[in-house]
Parts: C-alpha cells; structure tokens; sequence
C-alpha cells in the first residue's frame, strides 16, 4: 500500500510537502497539533507582549 502511494506522489503534478501514512499516523500527528495549539493559545498573551511597542518587525 504504502509502495503504491509514493509510486502516486512521484507523478502528482504539486506532491504534499508532507504526508501521513496510515491511520495511527494521521491521529497521532493530529493529538500533537491540537496540544501544540492549545499552548500557543495559552501562552499567546505572554508571546504578544514580546513585539516592539511601535508594532514594527525585525523580519
């Protein structure tokens, strides 16, 4: 299965940057994200605090 998709992604015209494969995959990676959110929500209000007061950027 696994041969069969990567044989599919080589002649896809714009191929994933990433790809999850199977279903353990997919829900794991997905519990991880929804943690790394809710601490970027959490902590967002301290983050914000850290710009420059004139909003500009250093990027």
């Amino acid at each position: 299965m696994a041969g069969k998709v990567l044989l599919e992604i080589l002649d896809a015209p714009n191929p994933p940057g990433h790809l999850l494969l199977g279903s353990d995959a997919l829900r794991l990676v997905s519990e991880a994200r929804v943690a790394v959110d809710k601490e970027f929500a959490t902590w967002s209000e301290l983050t914000l605090s850290t710009d420059f007061p004139d909003g500009r950027s250093i990027c």
